[in-house]
């Protein structure tokens, strides 16, 4: 099951990637901002990570929001990685 995810999250982060490669038609201090943004953003899924997982209590209402939360950071998580290396593609080649 672990690899399935981590699949899906390669695919979603290569879809983001070329995407990000795609549009890179803005000017090169654009796309220095856009890289900032989606570090900024996975780190903070990271941190999230890191300090939600702990302290959840173990009710139905947290247990529905702690998985609508960490399905949402899977997506993000995986869109600026994706962003990134996308962008910096795009840097290197243009």
């Amino acid at each position: 099951m672990a690899v399935r995810f981590i699949l899906i999250w390669l695919a979603l982060a290569a879809v983001a990637g070329w995407l990000a490669w795609y549009q890179a038609r803005a000017p090169r201090r654009a796309l220095w901002v856009r890289i900032a943004v989606a570090a900024v953003l996975l780190a903070g899924c990271a941190a999230g990570f890191w300090m939600y997982g702990n302290h959840l209590e173990k009710t139905l209402g947290s247990v529905v929001l702690y998985f609508l939360v960490w399905g949402s950071v899977f997506g993000l998580s995986a869109a600026c990685g994706g962003v990134i290396v996308g962008t910096l593609i795009a840097l290197l080649i243009g």
